[in-house]
């Protein structure tokens, strides 16, 4: 098992790598001229191209290129913000946090509640239980978040005031700030995690060794929860970690409604002011953060299935383990 987190640790580097390059290049070819953004359109042409060199606008791409895979995996520096000249690090492990736990709240909401919900669907197929739960899985497929967020602001905390609209608090208190941005970015990996939960139960619950444990005298509940459910995970789990992705990448538009001083606002920001460190650095963490997602989920995998672990352990990953 040591062996197999090694190895997919070392595969988190060229993934980084990719990823820098991939940003580096995306922000070089950006409109925008990044010298007049940050001295304005009031600037002298010889205080633009002051600027410029100053930035190393002026080198050519593959250089500049070079010089960032340099400083950022050789001496690990992600230079500082063009903008405020303060240095990207320590911002980034302040607001990196906030982020995190917005994505993470969000994905146990959307799974604490879609399971359940799917569950439901499965066992009680072409009822009009399974029918409310797919209409309710479209819905959440339809609604776009943002125009959510805006509903639940409206009708918890101006109608009702009962959860706070923007900012973040601190402590254990501080979770109710995230309720709302967690509801508002959940909808759609929800009704998402409803509908995979529901398609990989009628596969398991029509299996031989389900009905056998009914003949058994097993209890439903036990038989779904225990037996249908524990081999149901793996397509879960599966999309679980892609949820992740998407959530993570939601969490900026949250992030921005609801004034939450996160990666996702840091970012946004950086884009409207053509600072491209802050940008190139931010989505290298986000990378990062995601890579290590997926390997807990691979690692979640053969927590729930014994012939997976056995698999990681034996170094053999993608075998078939022989009987």
């Amino acid at each position: 098992m040591l062996k197999y987190i090694g190895k997919r640790l070392l595969w988190m580097i060229p993934i980084v790598l990719g990823v820098t390059i991939l940003v580096f290049t995306m922000m070089t070819f950006c409109p925008g001229d990044p010298a007049e953004i940050i001295l304005g359109t009031t600037a002298t042409e010889a205080d633009l191209q002051a600027k410029r060199v100053e930035l190393g606008l002026d080198q050519p791409f593959l250089v500049r290129l070079a010089t960032y895979m340099s400083d950022v995996f050789i001496h690990f520096d992600l230079g500082n913000s063009w903008l405020t000249g303060v240095n990207i690090i320590p911002t980034i492990m302040e607001r990196m946090p906030r982020t995190v736990v917005l994505t993470v709240v969000t994905l146990i909401i959307a799974f604490g509640l879609g399971i359940p919900l799917g569950i439901m669907a499965a066992t009680h197929q072409n009822r009009w239980q399974d029918h409310i739960s797919m209409i309710l899985a479209l819905i959440g497929v339809a609604i776009p978040n943002f125009w959510l967020a805006l509903l639940l602001v409206l009708l918890f905390s101006v109608k009702l005031g009962w959860l706070p609209a923007m900012g973040i608090g601190t402590g254990i208190a501080g979770l109710q700030y995230y309720i709302l941005p967690a509801l508002s970015n959940c909808a759609g990996a929800l009704a998402n995690c409803a509908r995979q939960t529901r398609s990989s139960m009628l596969d398991v619950i029509r299996a031989d060794y389900i009905t056998t444990a009914r003949s058994k005298g097993v209890p439903e509940n036990v038989v779904i929860i225990k037996h249908a459910l524990k081999n149901a995970l793996i397509p879960i789990i599966t999309m679980m970690g892609t949820s992740f992705g998407r959530l993570l990448g939601g969490a900026m538009i949250i992030e921005t409604i609801f004034s939450i001083p996160g990666m996702g606002t840091y970012i946004i920001g950086a884009v409207n002011n053509r600072d491209y460190p802050i940008v190139q650095g931010g989505t290298i963490f986000l990378a990062i953060v995601f890579s290590i997602m997926m390997l807990l989920v691979d690692l979640l995998y053969a927590a729930v299935d014994p012939r997976i672990k056995a698999q990681y352990a034996s170094g053999k990953k993608g075998k078939k383990v022989k009987k």
